[in-house]
């Protein structure tokens, strides 16, 4: 690849990147469903038709957010995994992270909601294949954990499910002006919700009785 190739590439990677930033605030502030790509195109300064030379539509705008975000996620659970210590440790780890993330791009994390009804799994496999991915590293280390006798969980689906849940669920009342940081959120939820999948309640309430 020659200079001024790379160049050109780079430049458009720039621009292509400041078109998706400024698409998720219009997100955010608008809606997925009432943001239009005239609308993304006037905020970068750019004719709709231009825009259209480095996203497709407003759909791939979308599944580029969305990717971003998961793939930080995935990236952070695999460097967890690959730490030597236990499945409480990691999804401890991993909560306090996934808030700081998804706290860190707060419109594009909104589509974490509402993807689903915007964006079919047969049409964007790679998304919905890193989403599994990460899920399936969760559920990795409850499944550890129960087996370890460290959680008392019946079925581990459905307490991926429910951490899941929980941490996405931050990204529609958190404020970066509030007075809670994402990390101070993180621990508090971590502290929480693997309270909940501990098996100490169980053994209390054995020798209680």
């Amino acid at each position: 690849m020659s200079e001024t190739v790379s160049r050109l590439a780079q430049r458009k990677a720039k621009r292509r990147q400041e078109i998706l930033q400024a698409a998720a605030q219009l997100f955010s502030q608008r809606g997925y469903d009432a943001t239009t790509a005239d609308a993304i195109a006037e905020v970068v300064h750019l004719t709709k038709s231009a825009l259209y030379t480095y996203v497709g539509s407003k759909e791939e705008i979308a599944v580029l957010l969305l990717e971003q975000v998961v793939e930080q996620l995935l990236h952070n659970a695999r460097e967890i995994e690959s730490e030597p210590v236990s499945p409480v440790d990691k999804l401890y780890r991993l909560i306090v992270r996934h808030v700081e993330v998804i706290g860190h791009h707060p419109a594009s994390s909104l589509l974490f909601l509402h993807s689903e009804h915007i964006l079919s799994a047969a049409q964007y496999p790679r998304l919905y294949a890193l989403r599994d991915q990460y899920e399936a590293l969760i559920r990795q280390w409850i499944a550890e954990g129960k087996a370890a006798g460290i959680f008392d969980v019946r079925d581990v689906r459905i307490a991926g499910w429910l951490m899941l849940g929980s941490l996405n669920w931050v990204i529609r009342w958190f404020s970066p002006q509030g007075t809670l940081s994402t990390e101070s959120i993180g621990h508090e939820y971590a502290r929480i919700l693997l309270r909940g999948l501990s098996s100490e309640k169980k053994e209390q309430q054995q020798e209680e009785a």
